[in-house]
């Protein structure tokens, strides 16, 4: 089911210099997802939803080869109404801990139909007492008096103020050189499609910035006057010089983090936290979650200590915690009391493996906290974590087990025909998260919203609330302490 490479890339380039989402939304919501069931044929899944074999085959060429069931195809929903089937609503208030997955999986129907009966509506700001249609199915002819009674009752709302004119983005990347910015500007166009069906009028323009020389002749050209918003820029060389241009209101700076940077004239954004400030928050955490306990540091020969272990050190000692270090390899098995905390002084993987492997010899109780790296490492390195109710901290977290991430992955995969790349941070989540944020911001509070009451926003893998640092240069403070429990499930808590 995926697409060649090449076959994407040629996608994206066709849409290049102007990409409209009014066009790509209208073309997204004249399809449904049909999954695949047993026994079912291209022709038979084509005759269900009245259209053609041939239409199918245009949104799905991979089904050419072959379906199987659980595969998912894009059907036309401008013919595509199964026979004699008619669809009423009645009405669902989410109570507490439900999520739109699990609400599908109450009433047995499909997410698709569930966000369609429910415009502007997703899995990000889906909240407790809010009412949802939820569509049932029927025949024709055998609508109940209490299907009608649903059909009909009555929920009052507060529209949203949305911005008439539409909000004009420029995205400036090396679309031709990185997968992982391909998958960035994916995430980047399922956002848009969110905000699309929550009546938000976007134009979106997309240059390949092939390297400093190409992005200095898109601003000499002025190709970054009169955006709302501007996006990209890789490196510390393509950053400066669009901070340093003028035209725009402002600048987005999704990946590096550059200090010193000198507006011109637009306002500047770092969606990246800064290291230095979540250390310095994490530690009064840490102070506090391991209160009472011993605080053990593991070492090999030759590894580097982390900035943030060595600002631990000295505050620990203040608050009059016990400490010591332990080298292992070189050194009899130390011992670990049950009440016991243990740091390695680095993010190294083999670092982290050791340390794991000294704890599975004691005794219980003895607990883990770590780095944003380890996140990165794998499954397996994954389930010893939990086992050791290990936290981390980090600015970036993707949880692929929650169902809102279910729902994303779903979508994705089902639009761009292959699954996100195992990268830290999930560059496709990334783009999904400050599409939503940013473009929605704008939209509804104009120029002013780095200081309206939008922030903070809690996305699918970033915290975002911004302060500013410097004059028309604003940075998100927000990122994450994230533990890995023993019964499995993660805890996410944004500091």
């Amino acid at each position: 089911m995926t697409y060649p490479r090449r076959y994407r890339i040629s996608i994206l380039l066709a849409l290049l210099l102007i990409f409209s989402i009014e066009g790509f939304a209208q073309t997204a919501r004249r399809m449904r997802e049909h999954e695949v069931q047993r026994e079912e044929t291209v022709y038979s899944i084509s005759r269900k939803y009245n259209t053609s074999v041939e239409r199918i085959y245009e949104l799905n060429p991979w089904a050419k080869k072959q379906i199987k069931v659980g595969d998912r195809l894009l059907i036309p929903t401008d013919t595509a109404t199964p026979t004699r089937v008619q669809e009423r609503t009645h009405k669902h208030r989410v109570e507490a801990g439900e999520t739109l997955y699990r609400i599908t999986k109450i009433y047995g129907i499909e997410l698709s139909d569930l966000l369609r009966a429910n415009p502007g509506v997703t899995s990000s700001n889906v909240q407790v007492g809010m009412e949802l249609n939820i569509p049932m199915r029927r025949e024709e002819g055998s609508t109940t008096a209490a299907e009608i009674r649903d059909a009909e009752h009555k929920v009052d709302s507060t529209a949203s103020r949305v911005a008439s004119a539409p909000t004009r983005v420029l995205m400036l990347l090396p679309l031709t050189q990185g997968r992982r910015y391909v998958e960035f500007y994916e995430g980047f166009l399922l956002g848009m499609y969110d905000l699309k069906r929550a009546g938000i009028s976007i134009q979106l323009t997309t240059l390949d910035v092939a390297n400093i020389g190409t992005l200095q002749g898109y601003i000499a050209t002025g190709q970054l006057a009169d955006k709302d918003l501007v996006i990209g820029g890789v490196d510390e060389a393509q950053i400066r010089a669009i901070a340093e241009a003028s035209g725009y209101s402002y600048y987005v700076v999704p990946f590096s983090r550059i200090d010193n940077l000198t507006p011109r004239a637009g306002r500047i954004i770092l969606a990246n936290a800064h290291s230095t400030d979540i250390i310095e928050r994490t530690i009064p955490f840490f102070l506090q979650r391991y209160k009472g306990r011993e605080v053990v540091f593991t070492r090999r020969a030759g590894d580097t200590e982390e900035a943030f272990v060595t600002k631990l050190r000295p505050a620990l000692k203040k608050a009059g915690v016990s400490t010591r270090t332990i080298t292992l390899g070189s050194e009899a098995p130390a011992s670990l009391g049950s009440n016991t905390v243990v740091v390695p002084i680095g993010a190294d993987r083999a670092l982290a493996q050791a340390t794991i492997a000294l704890i599975g010899e004691q005794a219980s109780g003895v607990t883990l906290f770590g780095y944003p790296q380890w996140q990165s490492y794998g499954p397996a390195f994954q389930q010893s974590l939990h086992k050791l109710n290990t936290t981390i901290y980090s600015s970036f977290f993707f949880d692929p087990t929650s169902s809102e991430s279910k729902d994303f992955l779903t979508q994705y995969n089902t639009w761009f025909g292959h699954k996100i790349d195992n990268t830290f941070p999930k560059y496709s989540v990334l783009g999904y998260d400050l599409a939503r944020y940013f473009i929605r911001s704008y939209a509804t509070y104009g120029k002013n919203f780095v200081t309206s009451n939008v922030n903070p926003y809690n996305g699918l893998q970033l915290d975002l609330h911004l302060q500013p640092t410097q004059e028309g240069v604003y940075t998100n403070t927000r990122f994450y302490m994230v533990t890995y429990n023993s019964t499995g499930s993660i805890q996410r808590e944004s500091i």
